[in-house]
């Protein structure tokens, strides 16, 4: 029978844990909101989910119908995701960690937090050095007998610098995690509460794998799919909410960290987009570059209905690459968050430019920019690199004398008849 070794959460943990890496510099404020200093490797900040999405991740677990038991991260890493939801449900948890040293900063992180919360769950919490998929061992380790799991979380380690990932690629395995551990686990109406994440990458076939594997083990449970992106034009995490995790009538959700470090969140069922070629752009209308993890989470629809008024009409031009763009009859109203988290550019088409932009063609392209009274335009179509710069530094100083203008960008847009340009002006 595997063996695992116990740190409970204390501060001697926390003289162990400098030995291994220094800690960030420490957060003054004790507000709930704020980010404590925790303990990370270097590895550990770069996968670490950011501190803000765990905070609403853990919100999001208290709102969700959950047994009496422990939290579970069979492979807790930092430990921060999981003693978020420690500390927000006030209930204590079990992390374990097949590295030593990651487990040792894991207790230490776990002391961290706990000293700046108001609960108790602290002293019943522990980090296991050991196998994760190793559960009644554990489980014995901590004097935890039958199912005492209420709810169990876990991001498994996958290879790093491949473009494309695959679910046998994970530790520990998610089939053999979920076997272990399926006795143990507190089952309500609508089973179990269990929360994977999974590599962004995954295709859409192996999302579907990734389900099939929790439906073989509880098939009436309801799925949640969860989508994360830090606004970087991509998908930063993926992850299935399950059984007693999940919104029951709710099969996609999507989180959005502002700069700003807070989080904007929104729901409903996934629909997929379709481009329109048939539709060109002319004086008047919109156009709005938006991020393209939108369009992957499937929500669009959604944030369509927030951002334009019922009365306008619109149609996606562009649904591919990283500038998935939006053409409508409507501004959109950028005066609310959620709108404003997924636009990287938006404005009112002033004119179709009647010539390539290439550096020989500069002046049309001036031309056009003086008729729209623009002191900036900013290139944001297909270029090849090596022009890009050049012909954006010929715009700027061709611009650089009208400081009262507005901001402008350069758009492409697919059209039945080939590539067009259009020239357009952004809102104040």
């Amino acid at each position: 029978m595997a063996r695992h070794t116990v740190l409970p959460l204390s501060s001697d943990v926390l003289g162990f844990a400098e030995v291994i890496s220094s800690r960030d510099e420490q957060v003054e404020s004790n507000e709930k909101s704020s980010e404590p200093a925790l303990f990370q490797t270097e590895r550990m900040s770069r996968l670490s989910t950011p501190w803000a999405v765990c905070l609403t991740r853990a919100e999001q677990l208290a709102d969700c119908r959950l047994g009496k038991g422990v939290i579970l991260d069979p492979a807790c890493g930092s430990g921060s995701q999981l003693f978020a939801y420690c500390d927000e449900l006030n209930r204590p948890g079990l992390g374990i960690e097949l590295d030593a040293d990651s487990a040792v900063l894991s207790a230490a992180n776990g002391q961290v937090i706990s000293e700046l919360s108001e609960g108790d769950w602290a002293t019943k919490t522990f980090v296991l050095v050991g196998d994760g998929t190793a559960a009644s061992s554990a489980l014995k380790e901590v004097d935890l007998v039958g199912r005492t799991i209420a709810a169990l979380h876990v991001d498994p380690a996958r290879p790093q610098g491949t473009q494309n990932h695959a679910l046998d690629e994970m530790e520990p395995p998610i089939e053999t995690l979920l076997q272990k551990w399926s006795d143990y686990l507190v089952i309500g109406s609508q089973g179990p509460a269990i929360i994977i994440d999974l590599s962004p990458r995954l295709l859409p076939k192996q999302q579907a794998e990734a389900e099939a594997i929790l439906r073989e083990l509880w098939p009436s449970s309801p799925t949640t799919w969860e989508w994360v992106s830090t606004g970087r034009g991509r998908i930063d995490r993926l992850t299935i909410w399950f059984g007693a995790a999940a919104v029951a009538g709710t099969p996609a959700r999507m989180l959005r960290l502002l700069p700003d470090g807070s989080v904007i969140s929104f729901a409903g069922s996934r629909t997929e987009a379709k481009q329109d070629l048939s539709m060109t752009p002319k004086k008047g209308d919109w156009l709005t570059i938006v991020d393209s993890a939108l369009l992957s989470s499937g929500l669009q629809r959604q944030w369509i209905r927030e951002a334009l008024p019922a009365e306008a009409s619109c149609s996606w031009v562009r649904i591919s690459g990283r500038r998935p763009m939006l053409l409508s009859s409507e501004p959109l109203d950028m005066s609310k968050s959620l709108v404003k988290a997924f636009v990287s550019s938006t404005g009112e088409v002033m004119s179709r430019l009647k010539v390539e932009p290439t550096i020989e063609n500069i002046s049309p392209i001036l031309v056009s920019a003086n008729f729209a009274y623009l002191s900036t335009l900013t290139l944001r179509c297909k270029m090849n690199p090596s022009i890009q710069p050049k012909l954006q530094s010929l715009l700027d100083n061709g611009l650089k004398d009208h400081s009262r203008g507005k901001q402008g960008f350069l758009a492409d847009v697919d059209t039945s008849e080939g590539s067009a340009w259009f020239v357009c002006r952004e809102p104040q």
